[in-house]
């Protein structure tokens, strides 16, 4: 995905994640069983301020809260100026960020998708029914996020252990198989399911372990976690 797919992401999957939240804003999340949707709006709505301010530099240290019944008010509003500054800004400009990729605006563009895609699908447990799946093509793009940065951060930074392991993502709908080393190769664990259930359960919204497909399974119980 480019700089303008995953604004045009951010902007569809906002919308619905403002609608979700507003229908079920008094709701609990089955996701999230601390918040309820103006909970997750208000958090959403602190982080679509924040990251313009990122991209224009400088920001804040760290994300503004926002009051449920403000972003409840104002979500509109915080969204189109995220979607405006996420296209307006040139994905190689100069964005610092806390992982181990390159400090450009490019890694806000892809965060904002993969932070609204799995907060509109919270939003909507809120509601009756199952929530309707991420997009393939931005869920498989979450898939390598995560195991591109959050990994490797995580790695990088000792906040999980290492260990001579192979953990293998297969995704069903677009026939690939990643991989990723923790951080040596070694013994293969193997995740198979599509694109959302898989970026759903190294988010933890779905568990790890249902969708074991080979391999040690207790790897799953410690990661994915960072």
């Amino acid at each position: 995905m480019n700089s303008g797919g995953f604004a045009t992401a951010v902007e569809t999957e906002g919308r619905a994640l403002g609608a979700a939240a507003r229908v079920g804003a008094a709701e609990t999340l089955r996701s999230c069983p601390g918040w309820t949707g103006a909970d997750l709006l208000a958090h959403t709505a602190g982080f679509a301020r924040w990251v313009p301010d990122v991209l224009a530099g400088p920001a804040p240290d760290e994300i503004p809260p926002v009051p449920p019944d403000e972003a409840l008010r104002t979500w509109d509003d915080d969204l189109d100026a995220l979607v405006r500054a996420l296209r307006d800004t040139d994905p190689a400009a100069p964005a610092p960020n806390w992982s181990v990729a390159p400090d450009t605006a490019a890694f806000w563009q892809r965060r904002a998708a993969h932070e609204f895609a799995v907060h509109r699908w919270d939003a909507h447990t809120g509601l009756s029914g199952e929530p309707a799946p991420i997009d393939t093509a931005v869920a498989r793009d979450g898939i390598a996020e995560y195991l591109d940065v959050f990994v490797a951060t995580g790695l990088a930074a000792g906040m999980a252990p290492p260990a001579p392991t192979t953990l293998a993502v297969e995704i069903t709908d677009t026939g690939e198989r990643l991989t990723r080393d923790l951080p040596d190769p070694g013994p293969v664990t193997t995740m198979r399911g599509t694109a959302s259930d898989l970026v759903l359960a190294l988010w933890r919204r779905r568990d790890p372990v249902s969708l074991h497909a080979g391999g040690d399974p207790t790897l799953l119980e410690q990661w994915p976690s960072i």
